[in-house]
């Protein structure tokens, strides 16, 4: 059996399948396999993983109806035989060493994961600025990978394909296939739960931003997915012996990114579509619910806290006020 299974979901990537394929089968880690699990793709994606899959031993195919990115890495992992798992996406690539790297530091430190940082590439390629890294390097408890996703912002905790992962870590857990937005973190506090991690800057993934992703748009009403994966995360750290300060920090990122939201999706025009009302309705109870602890939460400043009552009586009218005020001032 293979040391690394690594999962690929494919959806409609034809043009950059190839190279992704091939920045996985090009490892100096050889004892892997890779698993491409074409998720109903109607361009040619298929074809490109039955070719290589003709070519290769080391590949294997799974064909299923269009169900998204979370039913497709499920089948990923029920398929793997590794002893460690891997993601990379299908519109990505990952640096020759990539995995060699990872699967070094996990032997070398006892942990049951290593994380590695990441840079940025256009559709052609070509290096973009930015990437995804730490603060945080060494071996550490997995769940302190959140502190950087709730102080800075960070992606790095919050990513699958940035990791090697212990097989074993998913023995009971699979992804929310209810998710679109969020289904490759929505579970990451239960893999982190009573862990430690190895983190290394080294960027030996490169993400590839395309124009006109769902991921790159101002705002999509499925981003609202994401506000549920913040809430479980304070819920569930809350309950956490010795983790209330990383979960009251999370609390303050869920408001914050709650607040983002509304903003992006006004500025985005979306803030009148039925269907955009009718996702924050959904989602303002359950920050109703959260209100009390919210105005206690250390993290947040007096402003934001009288900014979040006023937001759970009237989002409009906080929104308004937040707007008026910026204009006044020569804000945006």
């Amino acid at each position: 059996m293979p040391q690394i299974s690594v999962i690929t979901s494919v959806y409609n990537t034809e043009r950059y399948l190839p190279a992704c394929i091939e920045s996985v089968l090009g490892q100096t880690f050889k004892d892997l396999e890779l698993i491409l699990v074409d998720d109903g793709s109607p361009d040619g994606s298929g074809a490109v993983c039955d070719a290589y899959a003709a070519r290769d031993a080391r590949v294997r195919v799974i064909h299923k109806p269009n169900g998204g990115p979370a039913t497709a890495a499920n089948a990923g992992l029920d398929a793997a035989r590794g002893r460690y798992i891997g993601f990379v996406d299908s519109d990505d690539l990952i640096e020759p060493a990539m995995y060699e790297t990872l699967y070094n530091a996990l032997q070398q430190s006892g942990c049951a994961m290593a994380a590695c940082g990441s840079s940025v590439i256009d559709e052609n390629g070509q290096p973009l600025p930015g990437g995804v890294k730490t603060t945080r390097t060494g071996k550490l408890d997995a769940l302190d990978l959140f502190y950087d996703v709730f102080q800075n912002g960070s992606m790095y905790g919050m990513l699958s394909w940035n990791k090697l992962f212990d097989a074993g870590l998913f023995a009971n857990i699979r992804y929310d296939e209810a998710l679109l937005f969020g289904d490759d973190c929505s579970i990451l506090h239960r893999v982190y739960d009573g862990q430690s991690v190895y983190c290394l800057n080294d960027p030996l993934y490169r993400y590839r931003y395309r124009e006109g992703s769902i991921t790159s748009r101002l705002f999509h009403v499925r981003q609202l997915e994401n506000l549920t994966v913040y809430a479980d995360w304070y819920d569930f750290l809350a309950q956490k012996p010795g983790k209330q300060d990383l979960a009251q920090w999370g609390l303050a990122r869920y408001w914050q990114v709650f607040y983002l939201y509304y903003v992006h999706a006004n500025l985005a025009g979306q803030a009148q579509d039925p269907a955009v009302q009718a996702g924050f309705a959904k989602h303002l109870a359950r920050l109703r619910g959260m209100l009390p602890a919210l105005l206690a939460c250390p993290h947040i400043s007096a402003a934001e806290k009288l900014r979040a009552r006023l937001f759970c009586r009237s989002p409009r009218l906080a929104y308004q006020l937040a707007a008026g005020w910026g204009r006044l001032h020569g804000k945006k």
